[in-house]
This record gives C-alpha cells, structure tokens and sequence, in this order.
C-alpha cells in the first residue's frame, strides 16, 4: 500500500501580494535608518578631514614659523614651493610622493626665474585626486575627484581655507604671512577650513562665477599672470578657498561680510561657487585654527559667521555661535 501524504498548499496570488507589501513597508521603515548611519559615517569622514587640515597647517607653522599663502611662493629660491595653501600643505598630509614629483622648472619672471621649483603644473600634479580633499557626503564630487576647468581635469576639494588668514600674496620670504600670533580673536574662535562644494553652478552671478567650484591646486591669480596654462586661465570661480575680497572687484558681491555666510544644503546647480557651502544637515563642519572641529548650526546669523572668519576685528561672538 502505498503512504499517504498531505496535500501541499501553494501560496495564493493574494498571499504573495500581501508578503511583497510586508516587505517593501519593511524596506522603507529601514532605509532612512541606513542613511542617516551612512550620513553620520560621512560626517566623521569630513570632520577627520578638516582636524587633518589643521594639523597639518599647525605643522607646518611650527616648521616655517608661519602659514603658507594662499597663492603664492615661499621660499622664492631655487628648490622653493609655488602654489596654493593645499599645495603647500602635501608634504605634512602624507601625500610627500606626489609633492615631489612637482618639482620642475618654471619661468618665473625676471629676475627670480626661469628656475627649479615645486610646482604644480609639473607633471599635471594638479589634476590628482587627493582623498583628504574629498568629502563623501558632497553631491558635486564629480567621478574619479576631478573637476573641469575650460577642458583640464584639476583634482577636485570639499573644503575651502579662510583666505583672511592663508590669502597673503607678499614678497619672498616670511614678511607678510600670517602667523598664529596674529590671530588676536582666538584660535577657537576664528575658522581656519570649512566645507565648500567641489562644484558650483548657478545662471544669476557675475559671468565668472556662474560656473564653478574648488579645486586644490586651482592657481589663477592676477598677481601671477607668467603661469602657463591650465594654471592661468581666465579667472573662475574654483578658488579653495573663501572670503577671498579681491573676488568681489569681478562681480562676486557676497565673498565678504555677513551675506558671504555659508550655504547649508545647496544644489550643485544653483550654488555661489565662492562662498563656503556643506552639505550636511542641520549645519556645516569647520575646522578652527586651534586644530578643534565643530559644526556651526545653519540658523547662525551672517555677523556671527562673519566674526569667526575674522582673524582680528576683536568682535564678540553672538550667543548663537
């Protein structure tokens, strides 16, 4: 005789309806939590960035006995460094190989050049990507941590230094850099780096700056006109840097006072590309020139941003800060 056996239901179409909702409904209660783990992951990632900017400015302070320029060279001898602050700032970032492989020759104008020095139009060094220089929680960053300029890939950055502090463009050696001494609002007062989109665009700004954004090794300064291409290009908006006022003589009327407070949360395609921008919620990451980090909440009022930006106007910061 043959076993019995039970008859085997199978799933209903209904039944299988109803389990696909259970688990979509599931999914989405899920998904928010695994982005706001991977947003708080993200924002670790940067804060880590901005204390390693720090650090590394600090140790270059202790060495040069001041800051780097923002553009510019120092020292202007043979073997020198011509360049932005993040370019300055390599070797104490742990990116020594790529800041040696700039050396080259550069025609400098008379009498100081042509010469040998670091540089980085040498072997397209400024078209490298740089993990610290990078945020992921940045929408902009284009693929591969490029940005382009007039149809040169330049190395792409998240974050922006203070030009009121790094902006010095002054003859060789130490005179006119900045050094931490000078600083009389207070190194836990006053922002060194903040986060700036690596890519700005916008259809309402001066023509210059509608397209935009931050690239580490973006040199063009009218001070410096001898610089071959790409480093000398017509004058965009992918400075690393913000607050820089001689911007504002080209048409960029919010780079300095309280309306150059940062932009919290734009979109890569309607951003002012000169001023400082995150893209975290709730506020954005700086790093200050003691070498802490802090978020600054996106409800502070453009005075109290200005007054952190500041070196040396002896304000008070407001109780929002």
């Amino acid at each position: 005789m043959r076993p019995s056996t039970p008859n085997r239901r199978a799933f209903t179409l209904i039944e299988l309806l109803v389990v696909i909702a259970i688990i979509a409904i599931l999914i989405s209660l899920l998904l928010p939590a695994v982005q706001k783990v991977r947003e708080a992951a993200n924002r670790i990632k940067c804060a880590n960035n901005l204390k390693q900017l720090g650090l590394a400015a600090h140790h270059y302070h202790d060495v040069n006995q001041h800051l780097p320029p923002g553009v510019g060279y120092y020292p202007a001898s043979a073997n020198g460094v011509f360049g932005t602050t993040y370019f300055h700032l390599l070797s104490y970032l742990e990116q020594d190989n790529l800041f040696r492989s700039s050396l080259g020759t550069v025609t400098f104008p008379a009498p100081d050049g042509p010469t040998v020095v670091y540089y980085p139009g040498n072997n397209n060094v400024y078209s490298q990507r740089v993990a610290v220089f990078l945020c992921p929680s940045d929408p902009s960053v284009p693929a591969g941590g490029v940005v382009t300029i007039n149809r040169y890939s330049f190395g792409a950055a998240c974050y922006g230094s203070n030009a009121l502090i790094f902006g010095q463009i002054s003859p060789p050696g130490p005179q006119g850099r900045t050094n931490f001494a000078e600083v009389s609002d207070g190194l836990s007062n006053t922002i060194l780096h903040a986060d700036k989109y690596a890519r700005c665009a916008n259809s309402t700004m001066a023509p210059p700056f509608r397209d935009g954004g931050t690239a580490w090794a973006y040199c063009t300064a009218l001070p410096f006109p001898w610089q071959p291409e790409p480093l000398n290009l017509p004058p965009r908006g992918f400075q690393p840097a913000f607050a820089i006022s001689a911007l504002s003589t080209l048409g960029a009327t919010n780079t300095i006072g309280p309306g150059s407070k940062f932009q919290s949360q734009p979109r890569p395609n309607d951003c002012d590309p000169t001023r400082a921008s995150t893209p975290h919620a709730g506020g954005i990451q700086v790093g200050l020139a003691d070498g802490s980090v802090r978020t600054m909440s996106a409800g502070i009022s453009g005075d109290t941003w200005w007054a952190a930006v500041t070196p040396n106007q002896g304000e008070v910061l407001d109780s929002d800060w």
